[in-house]
Order: structure tokens, then C-alpha cells, then sequence
């Protein structure tokens, strides 16, 4: 199982997500509030590995295989504003 770390900021009015180099691409989100953040996070990497598999690009097979969990990884200023 591998582990994708999600690093979390706060940025201006909302969390700011992008996920870490070891997912090939560019996966960001962003939302009012880290639960959104956590809601939205795994199926846009769905939708993001679909579109590579659609675009014949090479996806690691954990990736495809939904062999992952997520772990968070929060800035000061996200840590700040976690329960607004």
C-alpha cells in the first residue's frame, strides 16, 4: 500500500490541496474547509488517472489499482484556520 502525502495550505479564503511529486501530473484542490478537502480529494484523483489512462499515458499500477491512502500533511496557516 502506498502512502500519497496531500499537502494542505490555507490560501487567502480557502484550503489549498495538491498532492506529492510521486503522483505523476499536476492534482489540485481547493474548498472552505479541510473536510471538503478530504471529501474532493479522491475522486479527483480518479478522475485525474482516468484521463492520463484515457491520454495512453504511463500510471503506476498502485494507482490504477486504488492501492493508496492519503495522508495529510497541514501547514501552520492551514492548522490555524482547521476549525473555522
Amino acid at each position: 500500500m502506498e502512502k500519497i502525502k496531500v499537502f494542505v495550505d490555507w490560501v487567502d479564503k480557502n484550503f489549498g490541496a495538491t498532492l506529492e511529486d510521486k503522483v505523476p501530473g499536476a492534482v489540485v484542490v481547493t474548498d472552505k474547509t479541510f473536510e471538503g478537502i478530504k471529501n474532493t480529494i479522491a475522486s479527483t484523483l480518479s478522475f485525474h488517472i482516468e484521463g492520463m489512462m484515457k491520454d495512453k499515458e504511463e500510471v503506476p499500477s498502485w494507482l490504477t489499482n486504488n492501492e493508496y491512502v492519503f495522508e495529510y500533511v497541514l501547514t501552520d496557516s492551514a492548522l490555524l484556520h482547521i476549525n473555522e
